[in-house]
């Protein structure tokens, strides 16, 4: 699907509004908490790629982290300036396609990905990251026969294939299982380097 087709898409979705992408994901809650949290007591620097209307970017910056959003969507964006100007709260965010994003080597202590894979932005997110640095990753899964894809988005990933599209991050978390008619896949990886306090 054609970008421009792609940003209709999701301006019309997030126009009609989206309830299920208002709350943080709890496994984002939770490998945060478990993995990423001890680590920046102060908070960091995060890029939410393709952060809809900021479940998570809202969620990291009231906790003092310095949030970057990128999302396809003007509509998300506008309605998410909105909803940080009324909590008083300080983002950085782009219209645009994850792809489109200008990645900076080592700007980030955390990015995350949910539900928006793009396998040929990876080597550019790891780049981003700073050593020490966390990426925190779910996304559709094939699984089985699993034939019924949304054609707004990427293929979804081999059971996997996710530590072969970043493996010179450490793996601490990985999980994969069968949700409905489809698969997920649940990640924290750490890139090496001593930012952050020591493990």
């Amino acid at each position: 699907m054609a970008f421009d087709q792609r940003r209709l898409h999701w301006n019309l979705k997030y126009e009609q509004g989206l309830p299920s992408l208002e709350k943080p994901d709890p496994f984002f809650v939770s490998a945060f908490n478990q993995f990423v949290a001890d680590q920046f007591p102060n908070g960091g620097t995060v890029l939410d790629l393709a952060g809809g209307i900021g479940r998570h970017a809202l969620w990291l910056a009231k906790k003092d982290w310095q949030v970057t959003v990128v999302d396809i969507s003007e509509v998300a964006i506008q309605k998410l300036d909105e909803k940080a100007r009324q909590l008083n709260l300080a983002l950085n965010l782009f219209a645009l396609d994850a792809s489109g994003y200008p990645f900076e080597a080592a700007s980030f202590d955390l990015i995350v990905m949910f539900y928006h894979f793009d396998r040929e932005i990876c080597r550019r997110v790891f780049s981003a990251l700073k050593p020490g640095g966390f990426l925190i990753c779910k996304s559709s899964l094939s699984w089985g026969t699993d034939a019924g894809t949304d054609p707004t988005s990427t293929k979804p990933l081999a059971k996997s294939e996710i530590l072969s599209m970043f493996p010179e991050l450490r793996s601490i978390y990985h999980q994969e299982r069968p949700v409905s008619d489809r698969g997920v896949v649940e990640y924290v990886g750490r890139k090496h380097g001593s930012i952050g306090k020591p493990q």
